[in-house]
């Protein structure tokens, strides 16, 4: 048994000082004198005019392109081939010439992809299917996992009134417990966690009940587990004692509907954000929920298809271990057609929908919902890289699992097993082997409910 299932299984205060500790160490690397600095430079940047904005775009992609072929060996030879000499680049347009970057090519040229000159201390390896393929390794500097992606964030919350360490729950898909209660407080961030993996009926009445009694100014989290905890405050005609300044979605698609059942049950306005797990860019909703603003200064995003939804293709700007330039992320998002002429924030304009995650809610044998994010959270530490899975639930208790795992890597017993815990032991899965998986407009649906 690993160090995360004694905690899981622990007494309340040996969760309690684990997560503390933990929290301890975050808010140390989150919030140090390097991310408000970050942050200021960032609130700066929204007194520019659009004009400005649009000139440092361009000065900051050119940077990110000469350090590119200067220090990455893949760059400097792809450069080389095609002849693009990013000193004399003098329009953004220029980087068309330059050949797009996929999954494969990336796994493909790992080594060569990373800066030689940066130290293990300063990165760690990640890895992220998204909703669009197999599993896909990458390296992060920690300065952008911590201060840099903290700051694009908290300026975001800031359009809203919200400051750094302002009281907030999150509703994330990380597991942190198997017993009561099915929150824990980290003090060292005014956070109250909530474990989006216990989001039973018989549960969520205290959970508001502990929401309550901590007055957040703010949630954020997945949006199908806060609508889970709306539809109940709904369902049971729940009059809540808070005062939310907003709520913030990421990591999942948030329907209209969906958004307006939140709204009303906890009387504040939604909104999504959007990004990627490999940190090339991020973008967040504008405050009439109309179209999504690009942090400029995160990632370069070019949009491509000749279709209605295009193609996302990002340039990382703040990557100095493995940066990506033309990455297909797979993505594809509706352009916006509003004019941002009257915009008070001089953010370009990214898009007005994306076409996010698509995963359906599955039922466990019981009969009680199981949320998307708890089948990915259960099934991720499994995942090995070029592998990837898709659930189905064809009956009450009948599910079939379809593996993509080329090499025959994945552990099919610890699956199945995990798979049963939160699920059932008496339900019938199914195993099954295939090359590529179902695609739905460009993304891969990985949780399928066929009796919707």
């Amino acid at each position: 048994m690993n160090i995360e299932k004694i905690i899981f299984n622990s007494p309340y205060i040996i969760r309690f000082l684990a997560i503390n500790f933990y929290g301890f160490l975050l808010s140390r690397r989150r919030f140090s004198k390097k991310f408000f600095r970050i942050l200021d430079e960032l609130n700066s940047n929204l007194n520019k005019s659009k004009e400005e904005v649009n000139r440092e775009q361009f000065h900051l992609v050119k940077k990110n392109l000469i350090f590119c072929y200067e220090q990455i060996p893949y760059y400097k030879k792809l450069f080389n081939e095609v002849g693009f000499k990013p000193k004399n680049m003098n329009s953004l347009t220029e980087m068309q010439g330059i050949p797009y970057l996929t999954k494969d090519r990336i796994r493909e040229n790992f080594d060569q992809l990373t800066n030689p000159s940066i130290t293990k201390s300063d990165y760690q390896i990640h890895s992220t299917s998204g909703s669009t393929g197999q599993k896909l390794l990458f390296k992060l500097p920690k300065s952008l996992l911590y201060e840099t992606n903290a700051a694009f964030i908290y300026r975001f919350y800031g359009i809203y009134g919200i400051k750094p360490k302002d009281k907030r729950v999150t509703i994330g898909g990380r597991k942190f417990t198997n017993k009561e209660p099915y929150w824990v407080v980290n003090y060292f961030e005014n956070q109250l966690l909530v474990s989006s993996h216990h989001l039973q009926d018989e549960n969520i009445f205290t959970i508001l009940k502990r929401i309550e009694k901590f007055k957040p100014k703010f949630f954020q989290g997945h949006p199908n587990s806060i609508f889970r905890l709306a539809t109940y405050v709904t369902k049971n005609s729940l009059i809540l004692n808070i005062n939310l300044k907003a709520i913030f979605t990421t990591g999942e698609s948030l329907t209209e509907s969906n958004r307006k059942i939140i709204q009303a049950a906890f009387n504040t306005r939604v909104y999504q954000q959007y990004g990627s797990g490999e940190s090339c860019f991020s973008a967040q909703e504008t405050k009439d929920q109309k179209n999504y603003l690009l942090n400029y200064e995160h990632g370069y995003v070019e949009l491509i298809g000749d279709k209605e939804y295009k193609e996302v293709v990002v340039t990382s700007l703040q990557n100095n271990v493995m940066p990506f330039v033309r990455y297909k992320l797979g993505d594809y998002v509706l352009p916006s057609k509003q004019n941002q002429k009257y915009s008070k924030v001089p953010l370009p304009y990214l898009c007005s929908k994306v076409m996010g995650r698509i995963d359906d809610i599955v039922k466990d044998s019981k009969g009680n919902e199981v949320l998307p994010v708890v089948i990915r959270m259960t099934l991720k530490p499994f995942l090995k890289d070029g592998t990837n899975y898709q659930l189905i639930q064809i009956g009450k208790v009948n599910f079939n699992l379809i593996l993509v795992d080329p090499k025959k890597e994945l552990l099919v017993e610890e699956v199945m097993s995990s798979l049963k815990k939160i699920l059932g032991y008496e339900i019938c899965l199914e195993i099954s082997y295939k090359d590529s998986l179902i695609s739905d407009g460009g993304k891969i649906r990985n949780i399928i409910n066929s009796n919707n």
